[in-house]
């Protein structure tokens, strides 16, 4: 009996040593290996490749300032448990490097250094916003919907909340923004860890917009990147420093020599952003006299942009779903004007058919068009072709020459004329592309070429990418010719709408320069499920009485049935 006793004790030591060996042995397969379940719908909690690498390859403390803490409406709240969440997330993958705090800047502060931190916050891009904080009574609360990120003595701001834009819903503000979080946390890191700025060059030579017409998107661009002005007729060559060239609006025509000097510059690998029309189109001949006639400006990029896979046509495209323009309607008994009324302009199209599974566009509000041209895809091996935008089902073109005519918003259109359906504005090609030049050298741009010994003629590029949209005026902001200040690009004079041009234009940007794949994160889908909002109101009484009835019924049947149990049993 003794030994069966010592035997079964040696048993369950064993067994014990064992299961303690098991646990030690998780505990350092589960330290070295890490795996995480994501049980949402749309992986919701699964970040992109991209955003893994670079969060696993920081060597240091990037730390969070987000600027939004204390009470807010549901919505908000849920938006701002997002964010924590998503630095949790980026977390699991970088440890201790993530670290973040929830402030108010202006909690504490009398007017005086309220006005100075608004200041120096607007500097940094973040724009204050007032937050409606109660519709019944409408309070509101100014915000700073944004972060201050920092990393190794750097710092960048983002903007972390879309704006409320012309076909959006407060709700499907906060579901987009909520959306796009991990682009935008990811790409504000991918920025500040890269120890060189990528070089944005504007084109110069040929008309191009001047420097103040591109002001907004500039300033946008120039925390990120080296923003400069590049007149290609004066350089042999575009330098490899420049990572994108920008062709905004060019109204003269380019010489076969520079044609060459922007081929090969994309035969090594560099990205080109065309904003390009083919028709002339003046906006002071409008107001001066009523009109203009368009014509072909002969430009001489056709050949170009056919060899790499579009065709920009000379037409404009009319769409239905447009912008207003301000007409006179009433003068006094001198002839001078005495009001005016906005008709519909539908040379001026309001470009909401965007491609929703591209990184570019994906969650991109409405964009204002002008005098754009619609665009043909060419059957060209190698090269992907993606349609960006285009114009509303109720479109048609017109061809060059005829005459554009102010008067003409006057009449009521024939919607039955606009049947040609939606038309191309935008396109992103990748692949290698076959160089314009090939087989077709003149003997001018072959002389050209022997002078130039440090470049070596290329046939056929690296795998590279490029965008071309069909209208120079998408870049172009107003001025204010009194102040002689750039306007904000988003917003459209005429109506005070804001539309999404500026985000679209640095999309483009950060799209065409991004190697590190950061952009697939922008093709992220979060879906709410959210209450119907009318229905809550209509039912609020209702489910209330239930909530605090229901449970006190349920108690009651609970005890009733228990004691009738309990009686049954034990009762005499």
């Amino acid at each position: 009996m003794k030994k069966k006793k010592r035997n079964k004790r040696a048993e369950s030591l064993l067994q014990l040593f064992l299961l303690l060996g098991v646990l030690v042995l998780l505990n350092v397969v589960g330290h070295r290996l890490y795996g995480r379940l994501d049980l949402t719908k749309e992986k919701r909690f699964t970040l992109a490749e991209p955003t893994k690498e670079i969060l696993k390859n920081t060597d240091d403390i990037i730390y969070f300032q987000i600027l939004l803490e204390g009470e807010f409406e549901p919505g908000m709240q849920r938006f701002i448990e997002g964010i924590r969440e998503m630095l949790d997330e980026f977390r699991a993958y970088a440890g201790s490097n993530i670290q973040y705090d929830f402030l108010d800047p202006l909690e504490g502060t009398n007017l005086e250094e309220k006005k100075a931190i608004t200041a120096k916050l607007a500097e940094r891009g973040l724009l204050p916003r007032a937050l409606i904080m109660n519709a019944d009574e409408y309070s509101e609360r100014v915000i700073f919907p944004g972060a201050l990120v920092s990393y190794k003595g750097r710092e960048l701001a983002v903007t972390l909340l879309d704006e409320q834009l012309n076909q959006s819903s407060p709700d499907q503000v906060l579901q987009q923004s909520n959306a796009q979080l991990e682009y935008k946390l990811a790409n504000v890191i991918h920025k500040l860890q890269q120890r060189i700025k990528p070089t944005v060059a504007f084109l110069e030579g040929h008309g191009e917009l001047e420097k103040q017409e591109v002001e907004s998107v500039a300033a946008a661009l120039q925390p990120f990147y080296v923003m400069e002005r590049f007149d290609i007729t004066d350089n042999l060559l575009i330098p490899k420093r420049i990572k994108c060239v920008v062709v905004a609006k060019p109204t003269k025509p380019m010489a076969e020599s520079h044609k060459y000097k922007l081929d090969q510059y994309i035969m090594n690998g560099g990205r080109v952003l065309w904003l390009v029309e083919n028709l002339s189109s003046s906006l002071d001949s409008m107001s001066r006299h009523g009109g203009f006639m368009a014509l072909d400006q002969a430009l001489g990029l056709d050949d170009q942009l056919f060899r790499y896979g579009v065709r920009i046509n000379a037409n404009m495209v009319e769409d239905l779903q447009c912008n207003p323009i301000p007409l006179v309607v009433g003068t006094d008994a001198s002839g001078n004007a005495q009001n005016t009324k906005l008709f519909g302009w539908p040379f001026f199209p309001v470009v909401t058919d965007h491609n929703k599974d591209h990184p570019v566009t994906r969650n991109m509000d409405a964009v204002r068009y002008q005098f754009a041209g619609s665009i043909d895809t060419i059957k060209t091996p190698g090269i992907k072709k993606t349609v960006l935008s285009k114009s509303s089902e109720y479109s048609k073109t017109t061809y060059t020459p005829f005459q554009v005519n102010v008067n003409s918003v006057r009449t009521t259109p024939n919607p039955e004329r606009y049947n040609k359906g939606g038309q191309i504005l935008a396109v992103a090609l990748e692949g290698e592309f076959t160089s314009a030049f090939k087989n077709r050298l003149t003997p001018a741009t072959a002389s050209m070429i022997d002078t130039m010994s440090q470049l070596e003629n290329k046939e056929q590029s690296v795998a590279t990418k490029m965008i071309v949209i069909s209208d120079g005026d998408v870049i172009r902001n107003d001025i204010d010719f009194r102040s002689n200040r750039a306007l904000p690009l988003s917003a459209y004079k005429y109506s005070r709408q804001q539309f999404s041009n500026l985000d679209f234009i640095t999309n483009c940007i950060d799209y065409l320069i991004d190697d590190s794949g950061i952009m697939l994160a922008r093709s992220k889908d979060v879906q709410w499920r959210l209450l119907d909002k009318k229905k809550v109101k209509e039912q609020q009484g209702t489910w209330q009485i239930v909530n605090m009835a229901l449970p006190l019924l349920l108690l009651m049947v609970f005890g009733f049935v228990y004691n009738f149990l309990r009686r049954r049993r034990y009762g005499y």
